[in-house]
């Protein structure tokens, strides 16, 4: 599922909301479930996840916008702390070549 994730989280603790929209606390990418780990891997790499969530739980699933709030624990300076990721599916756009295609930020 390609998606665009917004980290609520840094360190374990919380961003401030006048924050949490800068560049550096989002990502885009494939959103890959095993067990109860989450995974965001980066568009066309091969270099592995970009982000994983361990012991991971969806929270809240918003309706009418397909988004959902997913918490668990990622590696920070070789311990566990608690990460929240809001998630939001991309949409696919028609492009000049009447085609549907992912939309990707620029």
């Amino acid at each position: 599922m390609f998606v665009r994730i917004r980290r609520l989280r840094q360190g374990g603790r919380r961003i401030p909301d006048h924050e949490a929209g800068r560049p550096k606390h989002q990502a885009v990418g494939d959103l890959q479930s095993t067990g109860r780990k989450f995974e965001l891997h980066q568009p066309l790499a091969n270099t592995g996840p970009g982000y994983v969530l361990y012991d991971a739980r969806v929270v809240a699933v918003q309706p009418g916008v397909g988004g959902m709030l997913i918490r668990g624990f990622e590696e920070h300076r070789g311990g566990a702390v608690l990460q929240e990721w809001e998630v939001m599916p991309l949409d696919q756009v028609i492009g000049e070549d009447g085609l549907k295609h992912w939309n990707w930020p620029r």
